[in-house]
């Protein structure tokens, strides 16, 4: 038995639209891992531009990966389902298209993955094109109580296809959020998730600053989020889930505010949510730096 058929194939989903070069980026992390067993499923959520002639020429001779096509529009959701529905992987993951698997991730994710947990996942570094931020670099088991006062997993986790399945995928009436409830319908039916410590997934998020991310549409889903998994959410959740949403708002808490929040956990989050705002000023200018450099912080 050779070494890629000793261990289980992995498969990878990944829809685009519209994202051809960011895409290739995102296909070449993939095929660049040292996991030897691995499909990469590509849907293409039907795309109006030359993504999809563009990518099945360049990877037309590459038997790892298999392309579907939409006919119509449905969504990163409906995207993602349809690769899992095809994917032949006793494990699946995901990777979006503008992001890129770091070296080694699905070994290391394969390496860490149990049985007793529901999933795996692992800290990643948030790159905002000229300044990269490591988060929740640490390793944790995440039982759904932590989980439900915020989403400390990852948009991406390495799960037996089957569970997948079993949970009817990714909700795709969701607008937003739709990882979060997934890995929460994971951690609720199967257990504890873990999340490794060494980030090994970069979100890529340069080219999406000065997105609005306190849409209504973002709300409503937000709301829709918390009716969903009301039931099995503490005072405590809910407290939190009202702090989550006051900051897509932007809403400037008092201090007697921030100190009533605090009895609820995520303690450092919230004073550095509190401070962000004392110091508007200073946290615009660093999110310039991070994204457009030194000479960025003197340009309108």
């Amino acid at each position: 038995m050779n070494k890629q058929t000793a261990l289980p194939l992995i498969s990878v989903y990944m829809p685009t639209f519209n994202r051809a070069t960011m895409a290739s980026r995102a296909i070449d992390s993939v095929l660049a891992q040292d996991y030897p067993n691995i499909e990469l499923l590509v849907v293409d959520d039907a795309s109006t531009d030359d993504t999809w002639h563009r990518l099945t020429n360049k990877y037309i001779n590459d038997e790892r990966i298999r392309f579907f096509r939409q006919s119509t529009g449905q969504g990163a959701c409906a995207a993602r389902n349809r690769a899992i529905a095809e994917a032949r992987g006793d494990f699946v993951t995901g990777i979006d298209d503008d992001d890129e698997f770091l070296p080694g991730r699905l070994t290391s994710l394969y390496q860490a993955y149990n049985d007793k947990y529901s999933c795996v996942c692992s800290g990643y570094i948030w790159d905002y094109g000229t300044i990269q931020k490591q988060l929740y670099a640490s390793r944790q088991v995440v039982a759904l109580p932590e989980l439900l006062d915020l989403h400390t997993l990852s948009n991406q986790a390495l799960v037996k296809r089957d569970r997948m399945l079993a949970l009817g995928g990714f909700d795709t009436s969701l607008a937003a959020f739709q990882d979060y409830d997934m890995w929460v319908r994971v951690v609720q039916a199967y257990g504890p998730a873990l999340r490794i410590a060494t980030p090994t997934y970069k979100v890529n998020v340069g080219h999406e600053l000065g997105r609005i991310t306190n849409s209504p549409k973002r709300l409503d889903a937000h709301k829709q989020f918390v009716a969903k998994h009301r039931l099995h959410m503490s005072e405590r959740n809910l407290q939190n889930q009202m702090f989550y949403r006051q900051s897509m708002q932007h809403i400037v808490l008092t201090l007697p505010q921030l100190l009533s929040s605090s009895r609820y956990g995520l303690v450092k989050l919230k004073w550095r949510y509190y401070l962000k705002h004392k110091l508007g000023v200073l946290s615009r200018w660093r999110i310039k730096l991070f994204s457009k450099g030194l000479s960025g912080l003197f340009k309108k």
